[in-house]
């Protein structure tokens, strides 16, 4: 992608006047940005899907959406201002430009049935609702999916939404058993379903917005990059109960995998005088005692810059390159006309910068010294976030063959030293040591998946009707999907000689095979959730427990009941007291007793299938003894198992996800390192804080970091 810099004259061809300037009200091209949070982007549901992207051309504010469904990411054009403060105060505005760069770089093709998939991204321009109630054409200019991801307050200026996002019986994009793959880069302007642009994935496009204020019009331009040529253009009109004063941008990403780039981002206004805008210093290479700028500034202006050296230049194309190894003060800033801007200064220390020691983080432990070591490094404080690599040896001998990517395991099975070093050009190494000297024994295990029924019913479990639906929707996806599954060798090999396999459901609709069967489930009601039995039905293992923390309730018609499903494992049902509803997404679960010394896992079974696991049996195992072996074996031992110390909770999501087996390891051994007198001990009854110290609801928590015992854990 090319940055893209505005030739902000053209919008206003027909208004400016003599000594006419153009003036940033708000710039952001990311190039200074630490993180996401600092150029002004919030996500209410995907954080940890923001962030700075760097490539050859610069920096730009990337969102992957990952394996989910709908989330969202807002900029905030008036981050840093005082509340309800707006970078359009104190200007006397006939018009004004939102500009920025945005791409769809990945959205891949389903090939399930439209109507089981969701395409659903959208990119709008925001703008303050000035109405105080819903009003006729409120939705037209709402996104049409999901719109509840932006603040309630908001309506959109311009927007880009995909067609297949709007289902129903009636469009043309989602005909039962058509190829929709076509129209998934299909998108409409406004809200118009008849004003469709396709975009190409992969594609950048320059999008202007020249909004007239007295006339309530928002004029909009889409330049493709790639194909170098403009491919719409319209004028839309601001309804009454819409404020024409942007306020930001979001961002809406639908489902597999969805990433969005925006660079660029500009609100700019012409001024009666000339007027010149400070330049942005960019940081983009280092190499050892040398650095790299480049310095960004707006068309028609002319830089001045004053170099560590003590040189003094002059530039008038954007950017300004400029590389030195002496340290000292950078100072830039611009003319225009008779204007003069703000003199921006950096401090340049050209010194070698370390590299961040790795992380080393228990993934997994067994007995004895066994544990798997996940090695990784955090490249967001440092300089051009450079590509860091790492290298390891244990003193065993073992050792990296050469530089691996953060992320790395290493599974140790006896005492020893890892000794790990990061890499990254033009910087220096830095080496971290951890020490194997712990050793583990199984204290207790509770195997929740292979409970038998009479211990079930003695703790008050009674059981429901089975579950053997076809449906594929929450609870009947753990038969609908028909995904817990075993293998059984045929005979036959593939073409790179692994051996071909017949798969066999086990747990599955009524009447899918002779191998079959329904899903027995045994409940405990919301009502029988004492505290008393949240912590000691299972203990050490407690699960959720709330009517304490309100004596209104302490009937525990605020818990969710626990579910099991035989053979699988516990589950969170979801709904509080009785009720039918979804209304309880997470239940804090752990074990009491243990402290940060210890450890335990929790082995986790879904719906979806990927996290348990597929076993493949031998050729001649007859599907009937396959079926016992796969019932035998731990099937949350798969893709999903959560390490956790002994202080740690666990969040048990709601339906569709069960925990088989919880294995608790306790520390037999510690050579070198003083035992600490009073260590914290976990405490399920401990109250849970958030951020502001306030005292929260410990098992109704939305998402978000919390405070428990002193220790910040997150609820995702």
């Amino acid at each position: 992608m090319r940055k893209f810099y505005l030739l902000f004259a053209a919008l206003f061809a027909c208004t400016l006047v003599a000594n006419a300037g153009v003036k940033n009200l708000f710039k952001q091209d990311f190039e200074i940005a630490s993180t996401p949070q600092d150029a002004g982007w919030t996500s209410p549901n995907l954080a940890n899907g923001m962030s700075i992207y760097s490539d050859m051309e610069g920096r730009l504010f990337q969102f992957d959406l990952g394996a989910n469904n709908n989330r969202n990411a807002v900029m905030d054009f008036n981050y840093g201002l005082a509340d309800g403060a707006t970078i359009f105060d104190g200007q006397d505005l006939k018009n004004y430009t939102v500009s920025f760069t945005w791409g769809l770089v990945k959205n891949p093709e389903s090939t399930g049935k439209p109507q089981d998939v969701q395409f659903s991204s959208e990119i709008a321009v925001l703008t303050p609702s000035v109405a105080t109630s819903d009003v006729e054409g409120w939705k037209i200019t709402k996104s049409i999916n999901n719109g509840q991801y932006a603040a309630n307050d908001s309506l959109r200026l311009f927007a880009l939404t995909q067609l297949k996002g709007a289902y129903s019986d009636t469009n043309e994009y989602w005909v039962d058993n058509q190829d929709n793959s076509n129209y998934i880069f299909d998108f409409y302007i406004n809200g118009d379903q008849n004003n469709k642009v396709t975009l190409e994935q992969g594609g950048y496009y320059d999008i202007t917005i020249n909004v007239d204020v007295e006339a309530r019009t928002a004029a909009y331009e889409i330049y493709s990059q790639n194909q170098g040529d403009v491919i719409a253009t319209g004028t839309y009109t601001i309804p009454e109960y819409a404020s024409v004063y942007a306020k930001g941008i979001n961002v809406l990403l639908g489902r597999y995998k969805s990433i969005a780039h925006i660079d660029d981002v500009k609100v700019q206004t012409e001024t009666e005088g000339d007027f010149a805008n400070a330049p942005t210093i960019a940081l983009v290479g280092v190499d050892m005692n040398k650095r790299s700028y480049k310095i960004f500034f707006e068309d028609g202006e002319i830089l001045h810059i004053k170099k560590t050296e003590g040189i003094e230049e002059t530039a008038v194309e954007s950017p300004y390159d400029y590389e030195t190894s002496t340290s000292g003060t950078l100072e830039a800033w611009t003319e225009a006309g008779t204007a003069t801007s703000e003199h921006v200064v950096l401090d340049v220390v050209a010194e070698v910068i370390p590299l961040p020691a790795a992380k080393i983080d228990i993934t997994k432990v067994n007995s004895g010294y066994v544990k798997s070591l996940l090695m990784t490094v955090d490249n967001s404080t440092v300089p051009t976030q450079p590509v860091i690599t790492l290298t390891w040896e244990y003193s065993n001998g073992d050792k990296s063959a050469g530089e691996v990517a953060s992320g790395a395991l290493y599974e140790a099975s006896e005492k020893g030293t890892l000794t790990v070093t990061t890499h990254a050009y033009g910087f220096g190494e830095t080496t971290v040591t951890f020490e194997n000297n712990t050793e583990f024994a199984v204290d207790k295990t509770i195997d929740f998946q292979h409970m038998a029924e009479a211990d079930l019913t003695a703790k008050g479990f009674a059981e429901i009707d089975p579950l053997q639906d076809a449906k594929m929707s929450g609870e009947t996806n753990w038969t609908g999907r028909k995904r817990l599954w075993f293998g059984i060798e045929n005979g036959e090999l593939n073409d790179d000689g692994s051996a071909k396999y017949d798969t066999y459901v086990v747990y599955g609709p009524e009447g899918a095979s002779d191998v079959v069967e329904p899903i027995r489930r045994f409940t405990l009601s919301a009502a029988s959730l004492t505290q008393e039995v949240a912590t000691t039905i299972f203990a050490p293992f407690y699960t959720w427990y709330t009517g304490e923390a309100d004596p209104a309730v302490a009937d525990g018609s605020d818990v969710a009941g626990l579910k099991m499903n035989y053979g699988l494992g516990l589950i969170n049902i979801g709904c509080k007291g009785d009720g039918s509803s979804i209304n309880y997404p997470n239940g804090i679960v752990g074990v009491s007793g243990l402290t940060d010394n210890d450890y335990y896992i929790a082995y986790i079974i879904s719906d979806y299938g990927s996290s348990s696991k597929h076993p493949i049996y031998p050729q001649g195992t007859t599907p009937a003894e396959g079926k016992e072996k796969y019932k035998a074996e731990n099937l949350g031992d798969g893709t999903n198992v959560q390490v956790l110390r002994g202080t740690d909770t666990y969040s048990l999501y709601r339906i569709d996800t069960a925990i088989a087996r919880i294995d608790i390891f306790k520390a037999v051994g510690v050579d070198g390192i003083q035992e600490i007198a009073n260590e914290v001990v976990s405490d399920p009854n401990a109250p849970v804080y958030n951020l502001n110290g306030v005292r929260v609801n410990g098992n109704t928590l939305q998402k978000g970091i919390y405070v428990k015992q002193g220790k910040k854990f997150i609820v995702r």
